[in-house]
């Protein structure tokens, strides 16, 4: 089997982390053949290819992504992006054309039409876009399911001017209509409100969690593990992980982050030690007379990661939108309870008062007052920490997402031939 995946960036962000997770799994398990087509490289894997080299294609562009999107014309034309896809996918001739995220101005939605001629397309959903009409999280506005977009929605990246949502939607619906699609989304949450969405309207529709490797991503002796870092042994540790570290950030919480470490800085007398996993730093924390801030950077490798977690007792995530966050996957496998809101597929990873603790969106008090109750409770994390290792291995084994992803493949050529 051939499989061409397309993807914005290559080993950066949520979506590629899960993507190279997938395709090197089944090219283990299964002897599959991928390539991978992106907008951004950073990495030098040789089946891996940034679709636009030379600047001048670049600029061009950029500038037409910047007028489209003011017009509300969002992802509607990249002359030299969508050849260089059709090219690439007649010359792999691939069995199965595998999406992930196609916005960042690069992938033109009709573009999906003339790539289903070429082979079926599977597209694993990371986020509500496909089915908006320009948001990448409605944050509860519902007006899709009309096929309309509310004006509050046009300013949600990616933003669009003039607010066009109605004619966005209705042309995806035709798009998808007359395309050989299949939907995957990683949560249940997320599953809930496709099938809803008008524009999937007879587009099958299908759930596959996430996974790890818990040969990689497992508990170690936390106490060395801190030693090895740097960290007091008997200090509380903390961790939060984002891409990027700033309080703008729409998806992660950055300020309700920011309120949640203050009011745990008033609330406890002692020393904890706060690892802040991202690219930046957040100065409004230098303030916190009891928390010592412990910048890593944004981190790649996975030995790195697993230390990072292993060296906390306890990972906060404050988000405000989310799919299936890979970090609380990753988290529970190394056996450190979360703090998190009820929000997407959240609570598909953490089960309240199970294998960590689950807050009412946005009540700050709750969380900082849970969050500290938790690092003083070493017995209750330790009975979360088991559970969170039995969660992980009933539902998020990166095993069991290959095979499921292997056997819709295989669904897909068959019914396709």
């Amino acid at each position: 089997m051939r499989i061409l995946f397309i993807n914005y960036v290559d080993i950066s962000g949520g979506s590629a982390v899960v993507l190279q997770r997938l395709k090197k799994g089944l090219a283990r398990y299964y002897g599959v053949e991928g390539h991978l087509l992106v907008k951004i490289r950073s990495g030098d894997a040789p089946d891996t290819e940034q679709l636009l080299i030379r600047p001048f294609p670049k600029l061009v562009e950029k500038a037409i992504d910047r007028v489209s999107r003011r017009a509300g014309l969002l992802y509607q034309y990249f002359p030299f992006t969508s050849q260089k896809i059709l090219d690439s996918a007649a010359d792999y001739r691939p069995d199965i054309i595998h999406l992930h995220t196609t916005q960042g101005g690069y992938f033109a939605t009709p573009l999906l039409r003339r790539l289903s001629g070429i082979a079926p397309v599977v597209w694993t959903l990371h986020d509500m876009w496909s089915f908006s009409a320009n948001a990448s999280h409605t944050f509860g506005n519902m007006s899709w399911r009309s096929l309309r977009n509310d004006r509050q929605l046009t300013t949600i990246p990616p933003s669009i001017g003039i607010n066009t949502g109605s004619w966005l939607l209705r042309q995806k619906k035709r798009i998808y209509r007359d395309s050989d699609l299949t939907i995957v989304t990683p949560s249940v949450w997320l599953k809930e409100l496709a099938v809803q969405s008008p524009v999937f309207d007879h587009i099958p529709v299908h759930q596959i969690y996430n996974g790890v490797d818990t040969s990689v991503y497992r508990p170690l002796d936390k106490k060395a593990v801190k030693r090895k870092l740097g960290i007091p042994e008997d200090q509380p540790t903390i961790i939060f992980s984002s891409h990027y570290l700033t309080v703008d950030n729409p998806w992660k919480g950055g300020r309700d982050l920011v309120e949640i470490l203050r009011k745990l800085d008033q609330l406890t007398g002692r020393t904890i030690s706060f690892l802040a996993l991202g690219d930046g730093r957040m100065d409004e924390l230098d303030e916190l007379a009891n928390l010592h801030i412990r910048y890593t950077g944004y981190i790649r490798n996975e030995p790195d990661m697993v230390d990072c977690l292993n060296a906390a007792d306890l990972l906060i995530y404050p988000t405000r939108a989310d799919n299936l966050p890979n970090v609380l996957v990753e988290s529970i496998a190394c056996g450190t309870p979360a703090v998190t809101f009820d929000i997407g597929g959240n609570t598909e990873i953490i089960e309240h008062d199970y294998n960590g603790v689950v807050i009412p969106p946005f009540d700050l008090d709750a969380f900082a007052h849970s969050t500290l109750s938790l690092l003083e409770d070493p017995e209750r994390r330790m009975a979360f920490s088991a559970n969170g290792l039995v969660k992980v291995q009933q539902r998020f084994e990166e095993r069991t997402m290959v095979d499921r992803y292997y056997l819709l493949f295989e669904q897909i050529k068959e019914n396709h031939r």
